[in-house]
């Protein structure tokens, strides 16, 4: 389209929308109707990709078969770094089928997060810039698991393991940090924001 990314993404977002030659251009690039891009009436077209070098479109899934996952702005932090850069490269999406999330996951779809972590309190299970599939649905604290929580508006990951009297043991798998205990009456300002059950990582 002769769009810069940058632009684009603002139109992604909703900062931004694109002109009537812009818009123009897109509905030509994609394929689709003017009047649908700037409005949806209309018949919806057929967004699903075409066959490719050996790819045969009969193979290609449906989109529906995905889920869709935006790469947030926050991100969780894995070491003790005061200020947790934010990743800014704007609104990205990782799609993962359906039926592998319930398979080998074990979990509903619509209950995946996805968070991206930051620094070495838990290498060598969790590094810098992995990126973290959560059970959003798994919100109260179990007897023991790596947890993506909020406490004071910082989001950290670490394993959190529950004791009997109520107070939560935070501990890095990286042996350099010591253990956090947060008492029982400090537990109700934590938040979790889900379980990490998968862990992508760059070898």
């Amino acid at each position: 389209m002769g769009v810069s990314p940058s632009a684009f993404r603002k139109w992604l977002k909703g900062e931004a929308e694109p002109s009537r030659e812009r818009l123009v251009a897109l509905a030509n690039t994609a394929g689709v109707g003017v009047g649908w891009l700037a409005t949806g009436e209309g018949e919806p077209p057929d967004l699903r990709p075409e066959g490719g070098a050996g790819v045969r479109e009969h193979e290609m899934p449906g989109l529906e078969e995905f889920v869709l996952l935006p790469s947030r702005d926050s991100v969780a932090a894995a070491g003790a770094s005061p200020e947790v850069p934010v990743d800014r490269r704007g609104a990205h999406y990782m799609a993962f089928r359906n039926d592998w999330v319930r398979e080998e996951i074990g979990i509903d779809p619509a209950a995946i997060g996805l968070e991206r972590a930051v620094g070495d309190s838990m290498a060598p299970t969790i590094n810098d810039g992995d990126l973290l599939l959560l059970d959003t649905g798994q919100r109260a604290f179990a007897l023991f698991g790596i947890y993506v929580l909020e406490i004071d508006g910082e989001r950290l990951v670490k394993r959190v393991q529950r004791k009997l009297d109520g107070s939560l043991v935070l501990i890095s798998d990286n042996t350099d940090y010591e253990r956090d205990v947060v008492p029982a009456g400090r537990v109700e300002h934590l938040r979790a924001i889900g379980r990490v059950v998968w862990i992508g990582k760059k070898l």
